[in-house]
């Protein structure tokens, strides 16, 4: 398989409308693409060698939600891994869903959803993954507020329970954990 990609005139019209591929310093190849346009190009990436789904992370922004995808080739001899990069506005962040074509995206897909409130259309089992069925709001949006509440559908509010821990020992060493104390 050859390491590049090649973009010609039988292929050109393929390529997503706004499409932009950059390279960062750090990143590699970046591809930022409408979300209309995710699937298909997570599709064509898909059919060009690059077999392994990495992760997609989110970052907030005050109107929309930057879906942050990286994606790599065990395949290629130069083992390119590519960075996608969409937008979802945040009074409707739906997306398509990834896991047809790469199944270790459902759990990622799954944690962004969770704590970021970004739905992802054709998920397979969409819910909740680090927070209780019933938690109100999206942990990781900047717009999130519980006010150090723990909120359920019960309308039920309790604080939770704190607690401090002495990391001092009485001669002032940090103390490593209880091995090593007597209990007096």
């Amino acid at each position: 398989m050859s390491d590049e990609i090649n973009v010609n005139d039988n292929n050109i019209e393929d390529l997503p409308a706004k499409g932009m591929i950059v390279q960062e310093k750090g990143l590699g190849y970046t591809l930022t693409v409408d979300r209309k346009d995710l699937f298909k190009t997570a599709t064509g990436l898909k059919e060009a060698g690059f077999d392994l789904f990495l992760f997609v992370s989110g970052v907030d922004y005050p109107n929309h939600i930057k879906l942050v995808y990286r994606i790599y080739s065990t395949k290629r001899a130069n083992r390119m891994a590519f960075v996608v990069k969409t937008e979802v506005p945040k009074r409707d962040p739906v997306v398509d869903s990834l896991v047809p074509l790469w199944s270790a995206a459902n759990w990622h897909e799954r944690e962004a959803y969770d704590l970021f409130g970004v739905e992802f259309k054709g998920h397979p089992d969409l819910r909740r993954i680090f927070m209780p069925e019933d938690w109100v709001g999206h942990p990781l949006r900047k717009d999130y507020s519980d006010g150090h509440m723990l909120v359920s559908d019960s309308d039920t509010q309790a604080k939770p329970k704190l607690s401090v821990v002495d990391s001092q020992t009485d001669d002032g060493d940090e103390d490593a954990g209880d091995e090593g104390k007597s209990e007096e």
